[in-house]
């Protein structure tokens, strides 16, 4: 009896010894985007197999990126195609599915700018949906990605 209190006491010790150490690997706050973040599709050209869309920064803050995924069903409600494999290299960078504006950690499109990206498929996309990205420094001032979901859009596409 007295070897299984001893074993079910220490097992507790232990567990909150762990327990202790692993919560220092867990970030407290996790990182989210300021209230202001907004990207909208001003426009869409369709040509055979490739997509070009012209991206507007109408929010208050620059923007690093975004992530674009698409829908190949005419009545799929969630994109899960993610379509940064088929951007067209050209054009921009693509990090971690992500596709970037430049090769910095620099929020580079600024307010009122647009930019243009061309995707080459070889299906038919019928929506898309995009998440902007920002870059933001932790409370250890290190920059990492943040993917603003609260600022996705969705677009049906009539290609």
């Amino acid at each position: 009896m007295i070897g299984y209190i001893l074993l079910v006491t220490g097992a507790i010790v232990m567990g909150s010894i762990v327990y202790q150490w692993m919560k220092t690997y867990v970030p407290a706050d996790s990182l989210t985007c300021p209230e202001g973040i907004s990207i909208y599709l001003s426009e869409f050209e369709c040509s055979g197999t490739s997509l070009n869309i012209t991206l507007k920064n109408n929010g208050r803050f620059n923007v690093a990126g975004y992530f674009i995924h698409g829908a190949n069903q005419p009545d799929q409600e969630l994109a899960t195609i993610d379509l940064s494999s088929y951007f067209d290299i050209g054009q921009g960078i693509i990090v971690e599915h992500a596709v970037l504006f430049a090769l910095s950690n620099e929020n580079t499109l600024n307010i009122n700018e647009d930019k243009t990206d061309r995707y080459i498929f070889n299906e038919t996309i019928y929506s898309i949906a995009i998440t902007p990205i920002i870059f933001s420094k932790d409370k250890n001032d290190k920059t990492r990605m943040v993917s603003c979901t609260n600022s996705r859009i969705k677009e049906e596409l009539l290609c």
